[in-house]
């Protein structure tokens, strides 16, 4: 049993397309091959930690997507899923839809231990640093701990960054990895570059 890591696939979403420059010529040939990537890498016994922005349209066409992806998934809210803020009295409800396909939700989380030993934090968000302001969505990102951050919502073909207090951010967003989950071991791979001043 593997683990893997991804962000903001945005399933569904057809002007992320355009937004992003993806190479699709619609928004099926982005779905189909969000699931081929995926099912190509993750078993069905495997874990997928999905930190944020899972799918966006029509609620009725995600099923038709999330569902025939491989093995336990565990969401991670983005800004863009909708439980994202959601007011109480709606909260129970879209907790049982994406329970559907998410055996795990959380806003983040903190302490995750590598295969080699190595302790991450688990969140959509980098601790600091966005497309849009530093200060968006300033209220929902982790403080920075010193921990080394695994995070999604930067849309950005780079993989490593630091905070500004110098703490290693990896990258695992669907844009930076040829629309494919990451696995654990990429994921410490890339932290060992960061420590060598490798710049991917």
């Amino acid at each position: 049993m593997s683990r893997f890591f991804t962000s903001d696939t945005h399933f569904g979403h057809a002007r992320i397309i355009e937004l992003c420059g993806r190479p699709f010529k619609d928004v099926s040939h982005m779905n189909e091959t969000l699931i081929h990537n995926w099912n190509n890498v993750v078993g069905e016994d495997d874990t997928v930690y999905h930190l944020g922005d899972v799918a966006l349209g029509a609620w009725v066409d995600w099923d038709k997507s999330l569902s025939r992806l491989n093995g336990h998934k565990i969401l991670v809210v983005g800004n863009h899923d909708r439980l994202f803020q959601v007011k109480e009295a709606q909260r129970e409800r879209w907790i049982a839809e994406y329970g559907k396909w998410f055996v795990a939700i959380a806003p983040a989380q903190r302490g995750i231990r590598l295969a080699d030993g190595t302790v991450v934090n688990l969140s959509h968000f980098p601790y600091d640093g966005d497309s849009h302001g530093d200060d968006r969505f300033a209220s929902e990102r982790l403080s920075d701990d010193g921990t080394i951050l695994v995070h999604g919502h930067t849309h950005s073909n780079s993989v490593l960054s630091q905070s500004r207090l110098g703490t290693p951010q990896v990258h695992v967003g669907a844009d930076a990895h040829d629309f494919t989950p990451v696995s654990e071991d990429q994921v410490i791979g890339y932290i060992e570059m960061f420590k060598n001043g490798v710049q991917v």
